[in-house]
């Protein structure tokens, strides 16, 4: 009886570290990790948002030129700013700035409710040697979270989804139709691969 005590007791401090682990990381909100290049790129926080302000800010980092998409609106102005940086993040090199509709707004919306976007752990440590890092942030009606990945890693397609759909908002992404038509394509060299190797 006493054994089973003191293992219920090991349990329970297991999963009290990993709650406060967790809530550390969440409340850091890894913004430290990348000020150098919101400040290079000129991109004001969206932690702290005056009433009635909302915004979405979406880091991309690879070996290609990175670019920050930020969305801001209230109930009188929807508004997206694409910036695009040089490949080490310490200069801006264009920018952008978009009226969006308040359609599109409602579909992000509905789409960060589908993928159970608050829900998702702020961060999980595995990086390859290419990739993509993307950093997203949102703050709706004060609750802020980020979620910090790097892609092609499993069990990110919810941010996938989520930042292809600001890159379309931006103009700079491909239309859903365009990827269904890849993803068909991939499959079908894929039988075809797979035919050519069985007939060898």
């Amino acid at each position: 009886m006493k054994a089973k005590k003191i293992i219920i007791l090991v349990i329970l401090t297991i999963i009290s570290v990993s709650l406060f682990a967790q809530k550390k990381i969440d409340d850091d909100s890894f913004y430290e990790r990348y000020s150098d290049i919101f400040s290079a790129l000129s991109s004001s926080p969206v932690v702290n948002l005056p009433e009635g302000e909302n915004a979405v800010r979406l880091l991309s980092i690879s070996s290609y030129p990175c670019y920050i998409i930020k969305l801001v609106w209230t109930e009188e102005s929807r508004t997206l700013v694409f910036t695009r940086g040089d490949e080490d993040g310490t200069k801006m090199v264009s920018q952008e700035t978009i009226e969006v509709s308040k359609d599109s707004i409602n579909e992000f919306l509905a789409l960060i409710e589908e993928k159970d976007f608050y829900n998702q752990p702020t961060y999980i440590h595995n990086n390859g040697r290419d990739g993509e890092t993307w950093f997203l942030e949102v703050n709706i009606d004060g609750r802020y979270k980020a979620v910090d990945r790097w892609l092609p890693m499993r069990g990110t397609e919810f941010l996938r989804e989520l930042g292809r759909k600001l890159l379309r908002m931006a103009g700079k992404g491909r239309s859903q139709e365009e990827i269904e038509a890849s993803k068909k394509a991939m499959e079908n060299y894929n039988d075809n691969l797979k035919l050519r190797i069985k007939k060898k």
